[in-house]
């Protein structure tokens, strides 16, 4: 009888770490240094969501807004509309050129 059960329960396992093994992975940007300063929010009802803006940000680096504007795909962060509903991260974040 264990001889029967072995193999179904080895063939469990790796069933279970297949399903795992395919859960999102976290978004590219939390991987990237100072992303924080670098990006904005856009409120919407309940939530906030982060944003890429048109200009780098006063205090944030130079490396994170390239590696932040070199996202592709699905890790690539949406534009931060120009309306009133942006929040930068901080009250001394400024836009510069």
């Amino acid at each position: 009888m264990l001889k029967h059960s072995l193999p179904t329960f080895i063939g469990l396992m790796f069933a279970a770490v297949a399903i795992n093994s395919s859960a999102a992975f976290p978004p590219k940007y939390l991987g990237i240094k100072d992303f924080k300063q670098c990006l904005a929010t856009q409120k919407f009802d309940t939530y906030e969501a982060w944003c890429m803006p048109a200009k780098k940000l006063e205090g944030c680096p130079a490396t994170s807004w390239k590696q932040l504007k070199a996202l592709t795909g699905e890790d690539k962060l949406p534009k931060c509309p120009s309306d009133s509903n942006l929040v930068s991260p901080s009250p001394a974040a400024k836009s510069i050129d």
